[in-house]
């Protein structure tokens, strides 16, 4: 080629720089296939370019992982348009008329929704990436020389190959130290299926996979994830069945694939362990914002997906405006500390939880510990004794093994016999129950400061498109049980205590069309309560 003169660099120099890209939709698993099929439909589906999982925005080393119900997969399509970049009026006009031809697949599904509610995405590739080779991460890497290290015969008899295998195999992973936690999705697909009809995962040629997956992530175990299901039976129960709610929220089906996770649950584990059997238990750990949680994953659960609001709860003004003033959080479904463990980080004075699982409690005490803050546990009535009260001076966590329906009893007697400021006021009330927490909703107007008034953080599962809906019906339901309190403690009717939505804080997609959500009901104390008469 003959070399550039100047002229033809200062001509180069001076047209826009051009940059071709491909929409993309990014859409959960659940739905790639309607999806799929409808874009075939328009000749819209871009064949050349594979269906690829969404890019984890944090590496996995962080232990972050998406809930099984996020996960998103990125579908090519063929509308394709042009970037330019430069001042001439026509090439401008020319880039704002290339149209978005993905309108018809959109409206067809009923699309709209979800696009707003962010669970579906369109995004924009440039076409050199279409095909570019993945990078495998140190875990792909372990388990392709691992596989290579199996008799090849093995692959042969079953028609699989390596190759096959460590591409059903899933990227993204979560690291629990010593832990590595698969997907719960890791062997959906039907060549792991095949292969491990052919080899148990406790079989020699196996148990080697695991052990390399485990050095690669620089853990000691293996397990593969699964959903806590609302109930302890497995199975979808029958006319005849009366299934037991699963009211401690232990996991179910939490599969160890390599090293020693102590004793398997039994009924009589999961209520009623003693000290020797936390000791033999296995327990991993996990650091948020600085905070630290530890819990044993055969008896208790974790969800890396509230992160977005524990991280909340650390800045949000209302929890800043009252520390500062002094203040009691109340956690009426205190887990391992989830959201306790921010509104101690953020200022308050005491927590008081409540929680039904001992393995959880346990895990909430030496979660406190870790963190260095200090904790004391109370049985069920435990608190009826002489001298109680006396203990909470100086304490960090007042932790009650019990339902939080009798929560109230311990609340006003801290309330009314406590020492002068050993109990600051309730200023927060946090329930963070799903799909609903509205039973705990009661209570939680009934622990708030009276004079001073605070606020309930109510979780809820919403369809996207019923949430302003279901803020008002929170709204006047809890309007309704303030007005009730009122009037049960004789209060005067000329003066309201108005219950008012600050805040929709969207958590994370729960499922298809439907959004963990948090309200923030601000419960206006006597000192703002409005005149009626005025």
């Amino acid at each position: 080629m003959a070399p550039m003169t100047d002229g033809q660099e200062q001509i180069t120099a001076s047209r826009p720089a051009i940059q071709e890209y491909r929409k993309c939709l990014v859409v959960p698993r659940t739905y790639v296939k309607r999806i799929k099929t409808k874009l075939e439909k328009y000749s819209q589906l871009d064949k050349s370019v594979k269906i690829v999982q969404e890019p984890d925005p944090l590496h996995e080393e962080d232990g972050y992982q998406r809930n099984e119900r996020q996960l998103r997969m990125v579908i090519p399509t063929t509308v394709k348009f042009t970037q330019f970049k430069g001042d001439d009026d026509a090439i401008f006009q020319a880039f704002m008329a290339q149209d978005n031809r993905l309108g018809n697949v959109i409206q067809e599904l009923e699309l709209e929704g979800l696009i707003k509610s962010g669970d579906i995405s369109i995004i924009d590739k440039p076409l050199s990436e279409g095909n570019a080779p993945e990078q495998r991460t140190p875990l792909l890497k372990a388990l392709e020389e691992s596989l290579g290290e199996l008799p090849q015969e093995l692959f042969v008899s079953l028609g699989l190959t390596i190759e096959t295998l460590v591409d059903a195999f899933p990227s993204t992973y979560s690291v629990y130290r010593p832990m590595l936690l698969l997907p719960a999705h890791a062997f959906d697909n039907p060549s792991w299926q095949k292969l491990l009809l052919s080899n148990s995962p406790e079989s020699p040629q196996l148990q080697g996979i695991w052990k390399r997956l485990a050095e690669a992530t620089k853990t000691t175990h293996v397990a593969i994830n699964a959903g806590i299901p609302l109930n302890n039976t497995p199975s979808q129960p029958t006319s005849q069945d009366s299934p037991e709610e699963n009211i401690l929220r232990s996991p179910m089906n939490l599969t160890p694939l390599y090293g020693d996770f102590g004793p398997s649950p039994t009924p009589q584990l999961l209520s009623n362990p003693t000290e020797e059997d936390f000791n033999k238990a296995f327990w991993v750990s996990c650091t948020q914002n600085g905070i630290h949680q530890t819990w044993a994953p055969r008896f208790s659960m974790f969800s890396r997906g509230n992160i977005k609001e524990k991280t909340r709860l650390l800045t949000l003004p209302s929890v800043k405006e009252t520390v500062e003033e002094g203040c009691t959080a109340l956690d009426l479904y205190a887990g391992i500390g989830y959201f306790a463990f921010s509104y101690k980080r953020a200022g308050a004075s005491k927590v008081l939880c409540w929680e039904l699982n001992p393995w959880s409690i346990e895990g909430l005490r030496r979660g406190a510990n870790m963190n260095h803050w200090t904790s004391q546990i109370f049985q069920a009535e435990a608190y009826m004794a002489d001298g109680w009260i006396e203990q909470v001076k100086d304490v960090d966590f007042l932790i009650f093994q019990e339902s939080n329906e009798a929560a109230l009893c311990p609340i006003f007697c801290l309330v009314w016999k406590a020492p002068k400021n050993a109990v600051p006021p309730i200023r927060h009330v946090n329930c963070g129950f799903l799909p609903s927490s509205k039973q705990s909703w009661q209570t939680a107007v009934r622990s708030l400061d009276t004079r001073l008034g605070g606020w309930i953080h109510a979780h809820e599962n919403v369809g996207v498109n019923d949430i302003d809906k279901r803020k008002e019906e929170v709204v006047n339901e809890l309007q309704y049980k303030v007005d009730y309190w009122e009037a049960e403690r004789g209060c005067c009717g000329s003066y309201r205590r108005r219950v008012r939505c600050e805040h929709v804080e969207r958590v994370k997609t729960y499922a298809p069309g439907v959004i963990h959500v948090v309200f923030d009901m601000k419960v206006d104390g006597q000192v703002d309560a409005e005149d009626l008469l005025a």
